[in-house]
């Protein structure tokens, strides 16, 4: 079947407004969409899907499982699968390996999402990253950014 825009029709898609990506802060997520990938080095990484359990809204996580040159980049990654395992209430975080890649989906954890800076097409674009793990009972809300909606005055209107 070939593609044609003149019969492109968007009338069942819903508009999208802004990115459903996390921006930086603290959440409370759920892990889905776990997969073992390789990298361009070589080696193997986790990725997982950090879904918003309030807002919907995701972040991808990737964790280096094994990265053939860098003892260093396979123990921090190692290190953050193992924070993801635990906070999320996974049944055997010492033993993933025997309980499936499959098994980190569903568990409920905090995320800690960080603000990143990187190149692309030649420009400095900030987005944002996964920077660790936490236990989602020590979350709290952060309120001090949301306001009351303004008074509406009750005035009559002079004309």
């Amino acid at each position: 079947m070939s593609f044609s825009f003149n019969d492109l029709n968007l009338s069942g898609v819903q508009v999208s407004s802004a990115s459903n990506i996390l921006k930086p802060g603290r959440y409370v997520c759920t892990a889905k969409h776990a997969k073992l990938k390789d990298t361009k080095s070589g080696g193997k990484m986790v990725e997982v899907e950090l879904e918003d359990t309030a807002s919907g809204c995701s972040i991808r996580g990737f964790l280096n499982v094994h990265v053939p040159h860098s003892e260093q980049a396979t123990r921090i990654g190692h290190e953050q699968l193992k924070a993801l395992l635990t906070h999320g209430g996974h049944k055997d975080p010492n033993n993933i390996g025997k309980s499936g890649i499959a098994s980190i989906n569903g568990l409920k954890t905090g995320v800690l999402v960080t603000s990143e800076t990187y190149q692309k097409d030649g420009q400095t674009r900030t987005g944002s990253q996964v920077g660790g793990f936490f236990d989602p009972k020590d979350f709290v809300a952060d309120t001090s950014s949301s306001s009351p909606p303004p008074k509406v005055p009750n005035d009559d209107i002079p004309f």
